[in-house]
């Protein structure tokens, strides 16, 4: 692939284009309010574009502690605000839901006309309905109910063969865990799960893992979509939009065949609820059409696969570091359920220690530590400050779950700060793994589901550990859409012998 590195690309759309980046600067600035949020100083017509590193949630952070918990970017030019801390994201999200719900119109999703899905859409009456639409639908196909259940229980059991295969040996251990909780995912929108060596399973996962590493790689061509035609960025451009078709065609196939074999009743999964939906509506105004299948389907995969998957590569490697914590988990499985069967969700409250586990390896390492952008959809004001309509905002999540005025050494990982005095689950206001408020993640009950029966049922039947020798994993991760634990070793030894 070409390639250029991001300041040469950069330097080169500027000699093209430098009169008009001129004017957009000149005239972004003047239209900024006179109580803006502050922003740390930047370059001529690139702003703070590159002062984001690879760890974007952590120089946010840092200029929390110098700006304040609402502080701004010049990103190109165009103004972006950044809402860290408790406070001011409930305050954004919460109290003022109604001016900043709504979703930029990001050039890379655009192109691949990702606002036709629902985590893109627009905010307003229709996006409505269409989030009602699928809350509905997700409580049809039986989130929450044993249902569900059931399916993720089969999954589980497939996981912990694949770990007893392993003998004892070291493994990488996110690949194995991504495909389980992808075939609850398709189970539900598909209405069928795939082995693991089905190529087009295979390239489909591919394609998850690299758009989500694309998209913060591309993320230039948000700001300037001009960068599409440099050599490096064209490059990014051509293989997101090849990823978008290829996607679409896959879930296009399968469309195809729900649509011969339809019974309406017989809803088998969230196709057949969407083709139920455009039959119903039989020619009037739906906001469900084929194209909005395929983004819906694709966004379930995407999200649904990377958040969970990559919460449980977190969970196993922090307990691999913290076998006292790990032990407690096991002798309170043990203890209440036994080995024998893998906990029902429903007996999530009797587990304590299981599901403090659970939320404090959600915290520490937050799957997604800047949500997806939110934009006002009119002017609006933020902790004081003055903010004008379509401006687009970035959610530090991170600054919030590592915020030391909340919790104490908040690089510890300790899950009893989920616990009260009474040794019963409390969660804290500053808790917030899923965002909050009206844009909240849609699969946040199918995903806390998933996440304990997947967790118990490891713990169950193994001890995990890093191998002898091993050098210390990096903790730091590595971000792309979602923060990802660098790849390591595990050891799972059975319980049984």
């Amino acid at each position: 692939m070409e390639f250029v590195d991001l300041t040469t690309g950069l330097v080169l759309v500027c000699s093209f284009l430098l009169s008009l980046l001129c004017l957009r600067t000149w005239t972004g600035h003047r239209g900024r309010p006179v109580k803006f949020p502050p922003s740390p100083p930047g370059l001529p017509f690139l702003g703070n574009l590159l002062s984001l590193t690879r760890e974007p949630h952590l120089q946010l952070t840092a200029w929390r502690r110098q700006y304040g918990d609402v502080f701004s970017l010049r990103m190109g030019p165009q103004d972006v605000v950044v809402v860290n801390g408790c406070a001011a994201i409930k305050e954004a999200l919460v109290m003022k839901g109604a001016h900043f719900s709504d979703r930029p119109a990001l050039f890379l999703t655009e192109a691949a006309s990702a606002s036709k899905g629902l985590i893109m859409a627009k905010y307003g009456n229709k996006w409505k309905s269409f989030r009602r639409f699928g809350l509905s639908a997700l409580r049809h196909l039986g989130v929450g109910k044993e249902k569900l259940e059931s399916i993720i229980r089969h999954e589980c059991m497939v996981l912990v063969k694949c770990f007893e295969d392993k003998d004892g040996r070291p493994f990488q251990v996110s690949r194995i865990i991504q495909i389980a909780v992808c075939n609850v995912i398709a189970s539900i929108v598909l209405g069928r799960r795939f082995e693991p060596d089905d190529p087009d399973f295979k390239e489909e996962i591919e394609r998850v893992d690299r758009t989500f590493q694309l998209f913060l790689d591309a993320q230039p061509l948000n700001f300037y979509p001009a960068l599409r035609h440099v050599p490096g960025f064209r490059g990014m451009f051509r293989e997101w939009m090849k990823m978008y078709h290829k996607s679409g065609q896959w879930y296009g196939k399968f469309i195809e065949e729900h649509k011969e074999t339809f019974d309406p009743s017989n809803i088998r999964d969230l196709i057949d609820v969407c083709l139920l939906e455009i039959e119903q509506k039989n020619g009037s105004e739906t906001f469900v059409t084929e194209v909005t299948i395929r983004h819906i389907a694709s966004e379930f995969f995407d999200a649904g696969t990377e958040t969970t998957a990559t919460t449980l590569s977190w969970a196993l490697l922090y307990l691999a570091l913290n076998p006292a914590w790990q032990r407690k988990v096991q002798e309170e499985l043990d203890t209440v359920v036994g080995s024998n069967e893998i906990p029902p969700y429903s007996r999530r409250e009797e587990l304590p220690f299981t599901e403090a586990t659970i939320l404090e390896s959600q915290r520490i390492r937050t799957t997604v530590p800047l949500s997806v952008p939110h934009c006002t959809s009119s002017p609006t004001s933020l902790q004081g400050y003055d903010i004008p309509a379509r401006t687009q905002v970035w959610v530090n999540l991170w600054s919030v779950h590592m915020d030391p005025a909340y919790w104490s050494h908040p690089d510890t990982f300790d899950p009893s700060r989920f616990l009260d005095d009474n040794g019963r689950v409390k969660v804290p206001e500053a808790f917030m793994p899923f965002s909050t408020g009206r844009r909240i993640c849609l699969g946040e009950q199918l995903a806390k589901m998933e996440l304990f029966l997947f967790l118990t049922s490891l713990l169950q039947q193994f001890n995990f550990k890093l191998p002898e020798g091993a050098p210390e994993p990096d903790l730091a991760g590595e971000i792309g859409a979602t923060l990802l634990p660098r790849p390591y070793n595990i050891q799972a030894i059975s319980r049984k012998k």
